[in-house]
């Protein structure tokens, strides 16, 4: 909870906010946040919508998390993504290895942005995590997504 009250809310909030941020382990979401309640489809990793206020109800100001509770043996390394705007698309791609994670994106407008948590090993998953997003936009049917800036953002 700290995590967010603290150093996320410094980074999406005030006048040198981020448009953008994405969080690897994210821990559990702000308690203060609500679900949306919009469903997302994805392949078998929940994803959720929350809306975060980080000012007062009578001058709000909001940002949208898209938060996937990837780590099931605690919640520490969860992944999600802070916008200043709702998305217009959302992505979950499955973990490219055994025991891997999994990579979250978000879309707004023309732009895709993805949150990666590469597996902690000397020879570790990052290129195929850059792959398996390059593939994603490559091999899409939809002309909308093969013409789509992306940019992956993580350790």
């Amino acid at each position: 909870e700290s995590k967010w009250n603290i150093n996320v809310r410094q980074l999406v909030s005030g006048e040198n906010a981020v448009d953008i941020l994405a969080v690897q382990e994210a821990g559990s979401p702000p308690s203060t946040a609500v679900d949306t309640g919009r469903v997302i489809p994805s392949p078998g990793i929940p994803v959720r919508e929350l809306i975060w206020n980080l000012s007062t109800n009578s001058r709000p100001q909001q940002v949208y998390i898209y938060f996937s509770a990837v780590d099931a043996l605690g919640g520490r390394v969860n992944l999600a993504l802070v916008s200043n705007r709702q998305a217009d698309e959302v992505f979950v791609l499955s973990p490219v290895r055994q025991g891997g994670r999994p990579l979250l994106g978000i879309r707004i407008g023309n732009d895709a942005f993805f949150t990666a948590h590469a597996i902690a090993a000397r020879n570790n998953d990052a290129p195929e995590l850059v792959e398996e997003v390059y593939s994603f936009f490559r091999d899409s049917r939809d002309p909308v997504h093969q013409a789509l800036n992306w940019m992956i953002l993580g350790d």
